[in-house]
């Protein structure tokens, strides 16, 4: 008797347990970006540097996996940059020439343990940057913004942190850029 128990009880508790997992699962993103003044089409070139942060525990992959999926939408989506390169361009100070940097400012892997309103919350990984676009002339700054996304099973992936974050981050700033563009 006890071992039917367990053979009928085992596979429903697995099932509802993995259901719970999958479904409590999500990718959120967030966005805000002051309005560009002016339009950024009057930039022929646009240079994308590697992300830094002071945050200590950031995966290094980040700082580079982010600049790398913008440079690759941007060119994909042929927004009407001549030139997208990633790290420093070298040419002529008179060429028209947009700088994206960012700066990772909020990071919490999906490994970490929180109460929250008296529930313990597990799993979720979040990451917040914050882009500048500069003219390289001038140094200027022509606008920025923050991205923030939040994977509500972080811990289930590799790296402790989806790299669905990664694009989800580099789609909000590659559709700001387009929009003003």
């Amino acid at each position: 008797m006890n071992k039917n128990r367990y053979s009928v009880s085992f596979p429903f508790i697995f099932s509802l347990l993995s259901l719970s997992i999958t479904g409590c699962g999500d990718l959120k993103v967030t966005s805000y970006f002051n309005p560009s003044d002016p339009k950024l089409n009057k930039y022929k070139t646009l240079e994308i540097a590697d992300f830094e942060t002071e945050i200590t525990d950031v995966p290094k992959e980040a700082l580079t996996r982010i600049s790398d999926e913008v440079a690759k939408l941007i060119v994909s989506k042929n927004i009407g940059f001549q030139k997208v390169e990633r790290g420093s361009i070298e040419g002529d100070p008179t060429q028209q020439t947009l700088i994206l940097v960012g700066e990772i400012t909020g990071y919490e892997s999906g490994k970490s343990f929180k109460e929250e309103g008296g529930a313990l919350k597990f799993g979720e990984a979040s990451l917040t940057v914050h882009v500048w676009l500069l003219d390289k002339n001038t140094g200027d700054g022509i606008t920025d913004g923050e991205v923030s996304g939040l994977s509500t099973i972080g811990f289930l992936r590799s790296g402790f942190i989806t790299k669905g974050v990664y694009e989800a981050i580099a789609q909000e700033v590659v559709k700001f850029i387009s929009k003003n563009y």
